[in-house]
């Protein structure tokens, strides 16, 4: 008889647990529910929202109001015909200054080129082109000249 009631009070506490988890299951699927509900009236108003403003964007970018705000506020006229010019009327640019070319002409050195004059015609279209880059040596040997130091054997 003992056992019994030992299964018997065992089965009861389970029928408790049981019925707390059921429970507990209930209440949370009704929250969720009422949280589904809640998102889906925000996400309408928010629609309503979107739609109110698309309206009014619509109201303001209406091409006859801008044009009426730009005369009203920016002072702008139609374009004359008497207002074209040709291209010779047009002032001309500055020239381009070549800082570094002064600089060294400012250092001093001889008038000498810094590379040997080359025998390939695509060499010398690159020469002509301003884009020859001196060798290595001719660098050096400019460079040691313009501090008055001169050049390896040449001292004097």
């Amino acid at each position: 008889m003992k056992i019994a009631r030992i299964l018997n009070l065992v089965a009861l506490f389970a029928m408790l647990v049981s019925a707390l988890v059921v429970y507990r299951i209930k209440y949370q699927a009704t929250y969720q529910a009422e949280e589904v509900e809640r998102l889906e009236r925000q996400i309408a108003r928010e629609r309503e929202d979107i739609n109110a403003l698309g309206a009014l964007w619509a109201q303001l970018d209406r091409p006859d109001r801008i044009q009426m705000l730009a005369e009203k506020h920016l002072g702008l006229t139609y374009a004359d015909p008497r207002q074209n010019v040709t291209a010779d009327q047009l002032p001309r640019r500055a020239p381009k200054v070549d800082q570094i070319a002064d600089i060294m002409a400012s250092l001093g050195g001889d008038d000498k080129p810094l590379a040997a004059e080359p025998d390939d015609p695509i060499a010398r279209t690159i020469k002509a082109m301003g884009l020859a880059v001196p060798t290595k040596e001719d660098r050096a040997d400019r460079t040691l000249k313009a501090l008055g130091i001169g050049t390896s054997g040449t001292e004097q």
